[in-house]
């Protein structure tokens, strides 16, 4: 059952006898409410731009978040802040229940388990969707405070305040391995005419230091879009901004685009297998592909441009030489299987000189007919081998290690933006036991 928030009348300026700043709320929640009961029958991608901001400014450290917070609020503020990386994300996105689950764009599945299993690397937020909203119109958590009228690009506006204290929270912020609760406080734009949300801005309060973020901030601004024959209330902006301890700070722009109807194109996977991919069609059953035999695939898709190519994009290949099976040495998959793989990373990181990282891996491969799964690691184009005395080891090998979680996408990096991924660009990968 829906429950009504408390609202308080502020000090602001009281709007005409038409617009009771109550009744504008109580509108603006229920056509709210009303979008909500419909979005969890569509699906749009989620993409998402994050660029990473160093802290040049050569001042030390500050000594807690409220100091931090204090500088940020000077003069030139902006200039002790350096763009050091940027990448792209596309993802699926899905109401379900009072959460947001995630896939990678186009992915059969939509995974029930947490976003860090997804994305692995950087700073992301969910909850622009729909969840975030919904967490504070829906219920008795949010307190309100009507601020008055303001104006926005000419148009006037009722402004409002809200707060949630962390008792009544499910805003989940990961620190370290665990996932922390935290209260938050923010601000609604309506518009008193149509009662229609405009804006929607929520900030944290202060973060523990396992975080290592002193605070993150969501802005939100809403347009009506048409799906079918309705219209559906979506977020046309989002920008966060993560504000962390060293005074470094993220900021993601999210969009989202191509909604779909959802029934029956997709499923939820309560596996907690992310990437699994199931055989389709009838015919044979699927080749066991054999662990330990080295591969080349080429890729065929398009060239893929680093300013425009996202994390999450498919990829398409073939299989260079054939995969057999090394004791009967049969064909398990002939030369020229077709393959399909995914963008994993593509970072640029700002020098100079620019430097871009693509990072990929190999999802399926087709025989018969019919997509199967298929596991590949890199193959290390850089060999330690042994000394021709003693068995010692050669000395003076650069190792770069893969970062956490991408111990199985292949690595290229390329100076220069924008950087192109070629088609025909090949790799090298040694079968894995699934």
């Amino acid at each position: 059952m829906l429950g009504r928030a408390v609202f308080l009348i502020g000090l602001g300026s009281l709007a005409a006898a038409q617009d009771d700043p109550t009744d504008v709320l109580i509108r603006l929640r229920d056509r709210v409410l009303a979008h909500a009961q419909r979005i969890p029958n569509h699906t749009c991608v989620e993409s998402v731009q994050r660029d990473q901001y160093a802290n040049v400014s050569g001042l030390p450290a500050a000594t807690s978040c409220d100091a931090l917070l204090a500088r940020r609020k000077q003069a030139g503020f902006s200039s002790t802040l350096r763009l050091a990386t940027t990448d792209r994300l596309n993802l699926d996105v899905l109401l379900a229940s009072d959460r947001e689950l995630y896939s990678w764009a186009g992915a059969k599945k939509f995974e029930e388990g947490e976003i860090d299993a997804l994305v692995t690397q950087g700073a992301f937020g969910t909850g622009p969707f729909a969840s975030m909203l919904l967490g504070v119109l829906q219920g008795t958590d949010a307190r309100f405070i009507f601020e008055g009228d303001t104006n926005l690009a000419g148009r006037h506006l009722f402004e409002y305040s809200f707060s949630v204290p962390v008792g009544r929270s499910r805003y989940r912020v990961k620190a370290g391995r665990d996932w922390v609760l935290t209260g938050y406080t923010g601000t609604i734009l309506a518009d008193p005419s149509s009662g229609e949300l405009v804006r929607f801005a929520v900030r944290t309060e202060e973060l523990p230091p396992e975080t290592r973020s002193c605070e993150d901030q969501s802005e939100l601004e809403y347009s009506l879009v048409r799906l079918g024959d309705d219209d559906y209330l979506l977020p046309k902006m989002t920008r966060q901004r993560f504000i962390m301890r060293d005074g470094s700070e993220g900021e993601n722009t999210v969009t989202f685009s191509a909604c779909r109807d959802f029934r029956g194109e997709s499923s939820v996977n309560f596996s907690r297998t992310p990437g699994e991919v199931k055989p389709s069609g009838a015919g044979p059953a699927p080749v066991k592909i054999p662990a330990g035999v080295p591969v080349t695939v080429e890729l065929t898709s398009p060239s893929l441009y680093s300013d425009q190519a996202a994390a999450g994009d498919r990829i398409d290949g073939r299989l260079v030489n054939p995969i057999r099976d090394p004791l009967q040495q049969t064909i398990q998959v002939p030369a020229g299987a077709a393959m399909t793989g995914r963008l994993m990373r593509v970072e640029t990181q700002w020098g100079p000189p620019a430097q871009v990282t693509f990072a990929w891996r190999w999802e399926t491969v087709e025989v018969d007919g019919i997509a199967i799964p298929i596991r590949l690691n890199p193959k290390h184009r850089v060999s330690v081998e042994p000394a021709s005395r003693g068995g010692l080891q050669r000395r003076g090998v650069e190792i770069q290690l893969p970062l956490p979680g991408e111990e199985r996408y292949y690595v290229s990096q390329m100076q220069g933006e924008p950087a192109v991924l070629h088609t025909g660009s090949r790799s090298e990968w040694v079968t894995t036991a699934p």
